[in-house]
């Protein structure tokens, strides 16, 4: 400084706000950067994992309920309605052979499973506006979890299971987006 207080790199007086001044020439990383304060917003891939999180979270939840109400069928009306599905299956020369209590096992292993993936990404969609290192790695390992399970049943036939695979990748790619690593503080 000056003896008279003026700053000799800033004749205006402008640059003395602590923020860093444009460089002329130089790639603008302000935006990127600007995601490391702690009252940035979330930014919009990351909002768009949360809202992703939330929707297949809800579905989950929804399969669950459905798995539940299946099993409070009494037994004598799923012993028909699966004789009524053996009966369909051995006109088309398919031989059919599921017994009630398989069908109930089926059905509360699949509720099961519904039902921790829709509350792990309900509680994980919850909790992504915390800005841990914690909160972005239990996304990207949930996700990515997710998507070997997705990816497995695609390879044993499941076709429709592209959708949600395609979901899963899409959501593990924000994540690692250079917006998502730096709302993360992982640049």
């Amino acid at each position: 400084m000056f003896p008279s207080g003026q700053d000799p790199y800033d004749p205006n007086g402008t640059q003395g706000g602590g923020d860093v001044p444009p460089q002329r020439g130089l790639p603008d990383f302000g935006a990127h950067f600007d995601a490391l304060r702690p009252d940035a917003p979330l930014p919009r891939k990351v909002a768009a994992v949360r809202t992703l999180m939330y929707i297949g979270g809800a579905c989950g939840l929804g399969l669950t309920a459905l798995f539940l109400l299946g099993l409070s069928v009494p037994q004598e009306v799923m012993a028909d309605a699966l004789r009524q599905q053996a009966d369909l299956a051995a006109e088309e020369g398919v031989d059919l052979a599921v017994s009630v209590e398989m069908m109930r096992s089926m059905m509360i292993t699949m509720a099961a499973v519904t039902g921790v993936y829709g509350l792990l990404s309900t509680f994980l969609a919850g909790r992504i506006r915390h800005r841990t290192v914690g909160v972005f790695w239990g996304v990207v390992a949930f996700q990515t979890a997710a998507g070997g399970l997705l990816l497995w049943n695609l390879v044993a036939g499941d076709l429709i299971a592209v959708v949600p695979l395609g979901f899963a990748v899409t959501m593990i790619a924000y994540m690692f987006s250079r917006e998502g690593r730096a709302h993360y503080g992982l640049l």
